[in-house]
């Protein structure tokens, strides 16, 4: 993927969470994005989207078919106390600083090769609470991957957004659904319909 992959090229290059169901586009979280990047229309076709997931980084849709045999690779406290194995935060910084190499090696050569004219990370950005905590590891790679190769990525749903979601409609609404929330997706389309 960092080094060899080469997509039709987008105006759009909209990075989404993993699943744990999968194929990803098998998932209610996909099946909301995809629906509602149907209300584009004509503009449909300049959106690429790429998955964000902790054991690979980036995978393209145009392969989600073929990652569904793995699950979480145990970077999770939850994960790990439900399957009776011990947690170190230790391993989840490393994976976390090996991923988002591999993820800014591929960001900056889809920079500097055009192949997305714009990157939208539409990861869970802030907790309910408006917090970033350690373990939204997305937002965390994406971040990580921007800092270490300059990269510009355009990071969504903002703070504002996050705390508009949960004032109209409670916390759950948010830790629930978090991007996949209609009202997000919503604000993710209206971003790519104004451009």
């Amino acid at each position: 993927m960092a080094t060899k992959y080469k997509p039709k090229k987008s105006k759009f290059l909209v990075i989404y969470p993993c699943t744990t169901v999968k194929p990803y586009s098998a998932s209610r979280s996909y099946k909301q994005l995809y629906s509602q990047l149907d209300r584009l229309n004509g503009k449909r076709e300049q959106v690429k989207v790429m998955a964000i997931s902790e054991p690979f980084g980036l995978v393209p849709e145009e392969f989600f078919s073929k990652f569904t045999w793995y699950d979480c690779p145990g970077l999770f406290k939850w994960w790990c106390t439900k399957n009776g194995q011990e947690y170190e935060r230790e391993f989840l910084e490393k994976s976390l600083d090996i991923l988002s190499d591999a993820v800014g090696l591929y960001l900056k050569r889809a920079v500097k090769n055009r192949f997305h004219e714009r990157i939208i990370g539409f990861v869970r950005t802030f907790s309910s609470g408006l917090e970033k905590k350690y373990d939204h590891t997305h937002r965390r790679m994406l971040e990580m991957a921007s800092e270490k190769y300059n990269i510009d990525i355009e990071m969504m749903p903002s703070k504002t957004q996050v705390k508009n979601l949960v004032e109209e409609n409670g916390f759950f609404a948010w830790d629930m659904y978090g991007v996949a929330h209609t009202a997000m997706l919503k604000k993710l389309v209206n971003k790519i319909q104004a451009s």
